[in-house]
């Protein structure tokens, strides 16, 4: 019979796996740009850099401004709390406010001589 605690360990390796999985695929688009990128494939991966960046800023504030993980908070938060700070990232990339994608877009574009 499975207790929660080995749930939970099994959620921390998932949770894990997946935040590597993200910088991974992240690393590779970058890495895969060349000449003969499209321009819309260039943004899509700047865009998604900007949006893994400042979910990782979220995770960061919300930890010190809390003082606590979201692990102590609840089940709930344990859980979730992933997935609302991606969400609150997407709108913000979504929203333009940051413009770390179009400076990286620009950047590369110059530098690859695009």
């Amino acid at each position: 019979m499975s207790s929660i605690l080995d749930t939970a360990s099994i959620y921390d390796t998932y949770a894990q796996s997946v935040s590597s999985s993200n910088a991974s695929s992240l690393q590779g688009a970058l890495a895969n740009v060349n000449g003969e990128t499209e321009d819309e494939q260039l943004m899509e991966a700047c865009k998604d850099f900007e949006e893994y960046f400042v979910q990782k800023i979220i995770e960061q504030a919300k930890t010190s401004i809390v003082g606590e993980s979201e692990e102590s908070q609840g089940e709930y938060m344990k859980y979730f709390g992933e997935i609302l700070n991606q969400q609150y990232a997407k709108a913000v990339v979504d929203s333009g406010s940051t413009g770390l994608a179009q400076q990286l877009y620009e950047s590369m574009k110059h530098n690859l001589n695009l």
